[in-house]
């Protein structure tokens, strides 16, 4: 637990524990939050079916996804398990974010970006040629190597060398 200097009177200072009343979520609680909601909405489930799988309610998953609740060991496992993930996905390319005021700047899209994107995946997935949907997705990760972003390709689907 971070510890923080305050001064309770001059030149004495006095050190507390981090909280997040006073200090606000912790960066790496509003990571791995995030990193929920992604594989969530990837997933193509709402809070409440989350929640359901994991036996909690959704306002928990809520305050999960913003930080506001910190993941346990047990509930990490838990959402490792519905979401069909390994627990080490929650934390990876934590190294690598960037974090402005706690907050993983790739990662922070509002609810109405997060629906608009689960849109738009569900339609590409919905794509029954497997050639075709490489074809969109080696697109889209042009067109986002194009705009600045550094895009991963080991888990992205191929299309077939033989394509025209």
């Amino acid at each position: 637990m971070a510890k923080l200097t305050t001064k309770t009177s001059p030149g004495k200072p006095r050190n507390r524990r981090r909280t997040v009343v006073a200090d606000g979520p912790h960066p790496i609680d509003v990571y791995v939050g995030s990193r929920v909601r992604l594989q969530r909405i990837m997933r193509g489930m709402t809070q409440t079916d989350l929640a359901r799988l994991v036996g909690i309610s959704f306002q928990s998953v809520q305050k999960y996804e913003r930080g506001e609740n910190r993941v346990s060991a047990s509930r990490l496992h838990e959402f490792a398990q519905a979401l069909g993930v390994a627990e080490q996905f929650f934390f990876e390319g934590i190294a690598e974010s960037g974090v402005v005021h706690g907050v993983p700047t790739h990662l922070s899209i509002s609810a109405s970006e997060g629906k608009e994107f689960h849109r738009q995946l569900a339609a590409v997935m919905s794509i029954e040629d497997k050639r075709l949907r490489g074809l969109i997705v080696q697109l889209l990760r042009i067109l986002s190597e194009l705009g600045g972003a550094a895009v991963e390709s080991e888990d992205a689907e191929e299309p077939s060398q033989n394509a025209p």
